[in-house]
């Protein structure tokens, strides 16, 4: 099986939270440290800047329930103008494979591909990613797995 990536869970325990802040890197700041202060499971952070706003989004590992109750917390921050859980979580993984034998299984496992070069950029479900890095495994040269990742603007907040 191809390693994780380290520090994430290999359970379906990630929950995907989107926030839109305001007041710049000083808000920013205030959220992280908030996020730190209540120890909170973050396993990956995004930001990033979407017209006047800034957007975060977060994986948290936690099941459901908890990551609603870090909402709830984190959405009474002044800074906070909306947050809500996502739909939309990914892995992305760049891979160097020998050989074209690879090619005809990505359409069957459901995995998005780019190719750069000689280097393949795959992405897809978590659980689809896993199962299809199994399948190549034994053509892979090189490889770095991000691990799930959040796609930020997938239109929830």
């Amino acid at each position: 099986m191809a390693p994780r990536a380290p520090g994430v869970s290999t359970d379906a325990s990630l929950s995907l939270i989107e926030v839109r802040l305001s007041g710049g890197m000083l808000a920013l700041n205030r959220f992280l440290m908030t996020l730190q202060n209540k120890r909170m499971p973050v396993v990956s952070f995004t930001v990033g800047r979407h017209g006047g706003w800034m957007r975060a989004t977060m994986l948290l590992d936690c099941p459901p329930e908890t990551a609603q109750r870090y909402t709830l917390l984190l959405s009474a921050l002044e800074d906070v103008e909306e947050i809500g859980a996502a739909s939309a979580m990914i892995e992305v993984a760049l891979l160097k494979i020998k050989g074209d034998a690879w090619r005809e299984t990505v359409g069957r496992a459901g995995i998005g591909i780019h190719e750069d070069g000689n280097t393949v950029v795959a992405s897809g479900k978590p659980e689809k990613m896993e199962a299809w890095l199994a399948e190549v495994e034994y053509d892979l040269e090189d490889f770095v797995r991000l691990g799930p990742v959040a796609r930020p603007g997938n239109g929830e907040v």
